[in-house]
């Protein structure tokens, strides 16, 4: 006990970090004029519990995670951890488990064993996401919209053949547009986690104590 309270013992200089995020329910959102969401509790318990001063912006996902890149002392979630960017952050997580999923329509009636059944298939995604990333990168036909809600209506219409969305970020969407009977997931082809990204010349002892503090408080 007297161990664990040493190491989470308030840093001698309090750093102001910038949280950048994103609308990405469950995880992060506004609600009621206030940033909230799976992954913004467990942000905030872990800097009350290191005693880091912070503040949260929510932004288009670019500006987000372009913020976190190139301005010191901020950082960005919950950001999809992957080899690309592995490198250009410093890390502290995981805080959220994020599947990545195929939806389509409810009446179809196509099975997919594998993503690969679905190439040559239009896909929707959105600019800038790494399942988007992802996809254009193993060569399949997407059509990215700037806001992921945006495919519904597209799948809804049949401009697109399937959605690739987070597990639970799809249904939430498809609940807030009153469609969630008229899609069904068909296919979960990666999983991954998602964490905070951080500059990468953010103070190693600010570091230190916010992976003590999530460890603390995941407990």
């Amino acid at each position: 006990m007297l161990a664990g309270c040493v190491a989470l013992a308030p840093v001698a200089a309090r750093a102001d970090i910038l949280l950048t995020t994103e609308e990405y329910p469950p995880f992060n959102m506004t609600q009621d004029g206030k940033v909230a969401g799976i992954a913004t509790d467990l942000v905030r318990a872990m800097f009350d519990k290191a005693g880091v001063a912070y503040k949260i912006e929510v932004l288009p996902w670019n500006r987000a995670y372009q913020t976190a890149q190139s301005q010191k002392d901020s950082c960005v979630y919950s950001t999809t951890e992957t080899p690309e960017r592995k490198g250009l952050f410093e890390w502290v997580g995981p805080l959220v488990r994020n599947d990545w999923v195929l939806f389509a329509k409810a009446d179809n009636a196509t099975p997919l064993k594998s993503l690969e059944d679905a190439r040559g298939k239009t896909i929707g995604g959105y600019g800038g996401d790494a399942v988007a990333v992802y996809l254009e990168k193993g060569g399949y036909k997407l059509d990215a919209a700037p806001r992921d809600e945006l495919n519904l209506p597209k799948l809804a219409a049949g401009r697109i053949d399937y959605w690739a969305s987070g597990s639970e970020l799809g249904p939430y969407l498809a609940k807030l547009q009153g469609v969630a009977d008229q899609i069904k997931p068909v296919l979960t082809f990666n999983t991954t986690v998602m964490s905070l990204a951080c500059h990468k010349d953010t103070d190693p002892a600010v570091l230190a104590k916010l992976r003590a503090a999530l460890e603390a408080v995941r407990k």
